[in-house]
């Protein structure tokens, strides 16, 4: 994609919603969905799991890429579950100098990707560009998108929901449109909050990464927020982790609700209600447990969760489940659990605890040190992950 979105001819060009339809509506796109480095594969067969109709791109770090027409960034931010969010490509070009870059900023046609007048947030990345200065970069956005705005007599107005992505590269500008807002992991679930949350991107990734079934028992039993409970149950009854929250794209000129109500009313008909609940989710801190238990019952997770107060060293496979599951940990470690003797102390009991009494299982044990996950010889593999800036080891497998 090597020239900018569409540029102006003559001044500006009349009849708008004619030019969404032929420039935007109509056309395929280039998307690029944002994914944990290193686990782009997974993401990528949860795509070809919507639609076979995708062209893909080389594999890249941090993402996958792929065309498509706008419904498939629709079904991408309805459906993907390891995704942080879905950008459309608007542009890509070369740019060693501010000059070129405010003659194509103010010569694109803005009106058919952003609602009228919106001043999208701007984030820049600089990597070996003479263009290095990201501040002054967003600023020439930002006065040229305003100008663009006021030549149409339209008030810029600041819009928090729609954020401009403009990322350099050996002096070549790739423009993207943030089609998610905010991040996906923000599921329009839960109301209760923990101290520490793991994402809930992160958690479907670790439960794919674990060989997480469905019609398996899964025990959580040191839930928290229920994290790692409330992603299991969506994804075994089988609802789409978007189905409860709104996106950036849906302030889009091009938008079409009923394009977007026809797809969730389809995902909405392949909900499945379980006979009994497959998760048990305990954990030792009541309040947690009470406020999971809330949450459960509100998003109609009942036939899927069942919710205890319990303490994980007291508990007997057996008492749980008929057959063996998976049994998956994200013990507190970091803000939650100090000093670091405490922690290591709390995972070799973890360890021992599994050896003795899930043999047969799967495990999915979330580490904060790659040492320590060393030390405590389970017979799991090693997965390195990222989260909030840390560096976390996965340890999964059969025990």
């Amino acid at each position: 994609m090597g020239a900018i979105i569409k540029t102006i001819p003559g001044r500006r060009a009349t009849n708008l919603d004619r030019r969404i339809k032929r420039h935007v509506i109509g056309e395929s796109h280039s998307f690029f969905v944002v994914t944990q480095p290193g686990y782009e594969n997974l993401c990528r067969q949860e795509l070809e799991n919507l639609s076979r109709d995708l062209a893909f791109d080389p594999p890249v770090k941090g993402g996958v890429a792929f065309s498509g027409r706008l419904p498939d960034l629709y079904d991408a931010n309805l459906h993907l579950r390891t995704a942080g969010r879905v950008l459309m490509r608007l542009a890509a070009f070369k740019a060693t100098g501010f000059s070129r870059l405010e003659k194509l900023i103010r010569e694109s046609d803005w009106s058919l990707y952003l609602p009228p007048g919106a001043m999208a947030r701007i984030h820049v990345t600089s990597h070996h560009s003479r263009l290095y200065h990201t501040r002054a970069v967003a600023q020439r956005f930002e006065e040229n998108l305003a100008g663009y705005w006021s030549d149409l007599g339209i008030q810029p107005e600041p819009r928090e929901d729609q954020t401009l992505h403009v990322r350099l590269v050996d002096d070549r500008v790739t423009l993207s449109l943030d089609g998610s807002g905010p991040n996906l992991y923000r599921r329009g679930l839960k109301t209760h909050a923990v101290r520490a949350p793991l994402r809930e991107t992160l958690a479907a990734l670790i439960l794919k990464i674990a060989g997480y079934r469905p019609d398996r028992p899964l025990v959580d039993p040191m839930c928290g927020a229920g994290t790692f409970s409330l992603e299991a149950a969506l994804m075994a009854k089988s609802i789409p982790p978007g189905l409860h929250r709104s996106f950036a794209f849906m302030q889009w000129p091009a938008f079409r609700p009923a394009q977007w109500n026809h797809l969730c009313k389809l995902a909405e008909s392949r909900i499945k209600t379980l006979d009994q609940p497959v998760i048990r989710a305990s954990d030792i801190d009541g309040a947690a447990c009470a406020r999971l238990a809330q949450c459960v019952a509100q998003n109609d997770l009942d036939d899927a969760i069942r919710v205890e107060t319990r303490d994980f060293f007291d508990l007997r496979p057996e008492g749980v489940a008929d057959r063996p599951g998976l049994v998956v940990f994200n013990p507190p470690f970091g803000r939650r659990l100090r000093p670091e003797a405490e922690v290591a102390d709390l995972y070799r009991r973890i360890a021992l605890k599994l050896r003795r009494d899930f043999k047969g299982w799967r495990g999915a044990l979330l580490v904060p040190d790659r040492n320590l996950a060393h030390s405590l010889n389970l017979p799991l593999k090693p997965y390195d992950l990222e989260h909030g800036g840390l560096k976390l080891t996965l340890l999964a497998g059969r025990l």
